[in-house]
């Protein structure tokens, strides 16, 4: 297959374009650099002259916390790029694949979220992301793969963070009633080249690493695994105040993606392969 990839600079980007070229596909790489996904004309040129087979539109607004001060700009980037995108895969019959988010939900469920319950999003990044999976249907053929809590070698996340901040000694609080499904990249690559691979149907999927934490009880897990000593004290998110609201639950049922792709690996056994190359 030739797979294009827009926002190449990005975490996933790098790990989903590596695994694809490791399993022989032909990878066709658009960085902010070479294609503002927010240019209408210059999207279908780039893409159109590709001819991919498959666009996995990496490119994204995911300043979460800014976001709520630059709306129209989360908005412009998540919602009208990814029009922009799926129009030009509708145009070139392309695949169109759109990574999402755990924060198109509010977090009121106490049970994982299925890929058909009704979203609400309780800030200003979950919402542009909910207008990017709306606009995904453009394409005709699309996944809208959602994912959560992301981390991996090619980018900031809450694993280098903490890392750093706990090699340094600094006094560490981290949330402990928030819970969601730490996800590595490399995995979730793995996860979307498998949908693509088994030719699964349009719609929406979500995929995470197996099972659930807080971010506090992930920080402690990245200590253990990391051999490291640190100052960490559990707090609750009125403690910890943010300018974008999280949700408390955002656990997300992965058993459409599992039967197609196989069971991910569980977070705690992900994080254990993956630091090595985040230290």
């Amino acid at each position: 297959m030739k797979i294009a990839v827009t926002g190449a600079g990005g975490m996933l980007a790098h790990d989903l374009m590596a695994a694809a070229a490791r399993q022989g596909e032909d990878v066709i790489a658009f960085d902010h650099g070479a294609l503002d996904v927010t240019d209408a004309d210059a999207v279908a040129t780039a893409l159109g002259g590709a001819a991919p087979d498959v666009i996995a539109h990496c490119a994204a607004y995911t300043r979460v916390d800014d976001a709520e001060d630059s709306e129209e700009s989360a908005n412009l980037v998540n919602g009208r790029g990814t029009l922009h995108v799926a129009r030009a895969a509708k145009a070139c019959g392309a695949l169109f694949i759109y990574p999402s988010t755990d924060y198109v939900f509010d977090g009121s469920s106490a049970i994982p979220y299925g890929v058909d319950v009704a979203t609400s999003p309780l800030n200003a990044y979950g919402r542009s992301k909910l207008q990017g999976e709306h606009a995904a249907a453009a394409a005709g053929r699309f996944m809208v793969v959602r994912t959560s809590w992301l981390y991996g070698s090619h980018g900031r996340n809450f694993v280098r963070t903490m890392l750093d901040r706990g090699r340094a000694g600094a006094p560490l609080r981290v949330v402990d009633d928030q819970r969601g499904s730490p996800t590595w990249t490399v995995d979730l690559a793995a996860m979307i080249l498998g949908l693509v691979r088994r030719d699964a149907p349009s719609g929406i999927y979500h995929a995470t690493n197996a099972g659930d934490t807080t971010w506090y009880g992930f920080a402690r897990s990245i200590f253990d695994v990391a051999g490291i000593t640190a100052d960490l004290q559990p707090v609750s998110s009125s403690e910890y105040p943010q300018r974008a609201l999280r949700p408390a639950y955002s656990v997300l049922d992965c058993t459409r993606t599992y039967s197609v792709t196989g069971p991910a690996r569980h977070w705690r056994d992900a994080l254990t392969a993956a630091l090595p190359g985040l230290s």
